[in-house]
């Protein structure tokens, strides 16, 4: 979390796991939830950026879905602002 604190782009780098694609597990899921309240709440300037949108049978799909659409997350090759 320290260096979360510190960075200025969080890349996660979801790949596909045991046929499911763009899998997130929890501790990146809690990872990507900590920079975004860390963008949101203490206004750091950080980006998150999936590889891959992640597919619906990943736990938190809703959550990402919802981030995406809020703009809070981008997926790879999306605009990106600083």
């Amino acid at each position: 979390m320290e260096s979360i604190t510190r960075a200025d782009l969080l890349f996660v780098m979801n790949e596909d796991r045991d046929g499911i694609p763009g899998y997130i597990g929890a501790e990146t899921f809690a990872e990507l939830s900590f920079g975004l309240a860390r963008r949101t709440v203490d206004r750091q300037k950080i980006d998150l950026v999936l590889l891959k949108m992640p597919d619906s049978r990943v736990a938190c799909f809703e959550e990402v879905s919802l981030w995406r659409r809020l703009g809070w997350i981008k997926i790879l090759g999306e605009e990106i602002v600083l």
